[in-house]
């Protein structure tokens, strides 16, 4: 859940209100702006509408004789044929004295001071809802004032307003409605989607999310929830896989210890038989041991790597004749032979225990898939700036089907005859081969067996280096 969320915010919701609020706001923005044009084309109007009259008034006194009668007969025939709107013009000497006036007489008694052509009938018209317009004719020493009745023009531009907002409000509970039937409508395929994903159930068998006629937003969601899915459902298999083989593993040991224990106290035994019942128990625990350590080891392959810090330089081929003494016995028992060479200088800076449990999983897995008499080759070999170990057997090899897939977790041969088989060890040696920089391989061995290369820095670095699984001798 998102941290900030609020209770009961859905994305209906959110797509719905945000739909409707753009669809306001782009309707208010129309509105605001149609109402502005409307009015500036009022204004320009009335403007046009005062200087033609002016003009017209003009051209009358120009023609006159320059008497106050002509005057007189000039303002009164003008104000006669003028037409919408009401108005009232007004002719003055230059000195200020009135001349002649005609018109509206209400109009008249608003302005009854000579005014300057300064852009104040601006304010007029919203205050006194008047135009006012002068003009100057200094060849005839007449001043003309034009007073018009601006208030029709402003209240055609407050219908307007009114109206852009009555559609405003319409536009607004239109839009919200409609944002909330679209958003439920497109977001049903996602709550068809979320329907299904809670009705599966992870412990049965596969199932997936049906998206037939899914938007590709909502289909593509899907197919991620699909994939997530079917990883669920392979790790799932994995685990039960794992944990019916660990079980297997850990079983028994666990059943050789008690069993051998059992029988060793129905009767007196001597000291060497009692020597060699803990030596056996020994060994048993050393496998269950090593399991577990293998499980620690593929639990924490998730933490960054940290080869640097406990990095340490020894000779690889001393350890593996030192380490490898269990393994050997235990070779011993099942009747297989393992061969220990060093060539050149065998000598690493790495993680020594990281090292010694990619070369004895090596081993081991080599000498469960031993056949009785068989031998194992191990063969450390020192190069320039490398260190190549080499782990052979004389088993049955990797299956063809097998090879892409020996380095992953919980993949086995399966043979129910051996333990060891729930998959760890091959994923391990990779693992710690990665966290080295090195290069693992598998190859084919000729005429049969299996055979793997480790190739190591001899300054390990913590980086991925390539894993590769090789068919071929």
């Amino acid at each position: 859940m998102y941290p900030n969320a609020r209770p009961g915010w859905s994305l209906t919701r959110r797509l719905a209100l945000r739909f409707a609020a753009t669809m306001c706001a782009l309707v208010a923005l129309y509105a605001l702006w149609s109402s502005y044009y409307v009015f500036d084309r009022t204004r320009a109007d009335l403007r046009a509408f005062m200087e033609h009259e002016t003009e017209e008034l003009a051209v009358y006194l120009r023609r006159s004789d320059g008497s106050e009668e002509s005057a007189m007969a000039a303002v009164a025939a003008i104000a006669e044929v003028s037409e919408e709107p009401a108005c009232a013009f007004r002719v003055r000497a230059a000195d200020g004295r009135l001349v002649a006036e005609d018109g509206a007489p209400e109009l008249l008694a608003l302005v009854t001071e000579p005014f300057a052509a300064d852009g104040h009938w601006r304010r007029h018209l919203f205050d006194k809802h008047i135009g006012l317009e002068r003009l100057e004719l200094p060849d005839e020493g007449l001043v003309i004032e034009l007073v018009v009745d601006a208030e029709p023009a402003l209240d055609a531009v407050l219908g307007y307003l009114v109206s852009a907002l009555l559609a405003f409000l319409v536009a607004a509970l239109l839009a919200g409605l409609g944002a909330w039937f679209t958003a439920s409508r497109g977001l049903r395929s996602l709550r068809d989607v979320v329907g299904q994903a809670r009705s599966i159930d992870p412990m049965t068998a596969h199932e997936t999310i049906r998206l037939e006629g899914a938007p590709d937003e909502v289909r593509e969601l899907g197919t991620a929830l699909n994939g997530l899915l079917r990883r669920i459902d392979g790790g799932l298999v994995d685990m039960r896989t794992f944990t019916a083989s660990l079980a297997h593993e850990l079983r028994s040991p666990l059943q050789n210890l008690i069993g051998e224990s059992e029988v060793a106290l129905l009767s007196e035994r001597s000291v060497g038989e009692y020597k060699g019942l803990l030596q056996s128990n020994l060994d048993d625990l050393h496998e269950l041991s090593d399991a577990v350590d293998n499980l620690v080891a593929f639990c924490r392959r998730s933490e960054p790597p940290a080869v640097g810090a406990r990095a340490e330089v020894f000779d690889l081929a001393e350890e593996a004749r030192l380490r490898l003494g269990r393994e050997c016995r235990t070779a011993e028992r099942e009747g297989v032979g393992v061969q220990i060479e060093a060539e050149g200088d065998t000598r690493i800076r790495a993680d020594r225990e990281g090292v010694l449990r990619l070369l004895r999983n090596l081993v081991s897995n080599a000498i469960g898939w031993s056949p009785r008499g068989g031998r194992i080759r191990v063969a450390i070999i020192g190069r320039d700036d490398r260190v190549q170990l080499i782990v052979e057997d004389e088993g049955p090899g990797v299956a063809p089907e097998l090879r892409p897939h020996i380095f992953e977790p919980f993949v086995s041969g399966g043979q129910p005859d051996r333990r060891g088989s729930y998959g760890l060890g091959l994923a391990i040696c990779r693992s710690v081969v990665d966290e080295h920089g090195g290069t693992l391989a598998y190859l084919e061995r000729e005429p049969h067996g299996a055979r793997f290369e480790v190739t190591l820095p001899r300054e390990a670095a913590p980086s991925s280096g390539p894993v590769v699984a090789v068919a071929g001798a």
